[in-house]
């Protein structure tokens, strides 16, 4: 088994959940090293796309004096994508259906 086919295989285990489109490692510029989809999608242009949104999630965390952005998110019409560190090189990112990948936000502290 190579190193590509090795990363593949951990991706796996966040397919087997029903609703979940694509997991993609990406490198922090937004090339794509490993990807198991559907098919129909083009991992290397989501891939591509996403290179551009860590880089405005970094200067961003810059702008705010912040060392590090540890999670993109994205929710769509129909589908939610995440954006996570996997390691110090490779970011993880899931695509699926709202059922299949749920955001929740809550604002800290109670209210006065």
């Amino acid at each position: 088994m190579n190193a590509s086919d090795a990363l593949a295989s951990k991706l796996a285990p966040y397919r087997e959940r029903p609703g979940v489109k694509a997991a993609l490692l990406i490198s922090h510029d937004g090339f794509l090293v490993a990807s198991s989809a559907d098919p129909g999608l083009d991992v290397d242009a989501v891939a591509a796309h996403l290179g551009g949104a860590i880089d405005i999630a970094a200067r961003l965390a810059d702008e705010l004096a912040q060392r590090e952005t540890r999670l993109i998110t994205v929710e769509l019409d129909e589908l939610n994508v995440v954006l996570a560190p996997f390691s110090d090189e490779l970011l993880l990112c899931l695509i699926g259906t709202r059922q299949a990948i749920t955001l929740e936000y809550r604002l800290g502290g109670g209210r006065t």
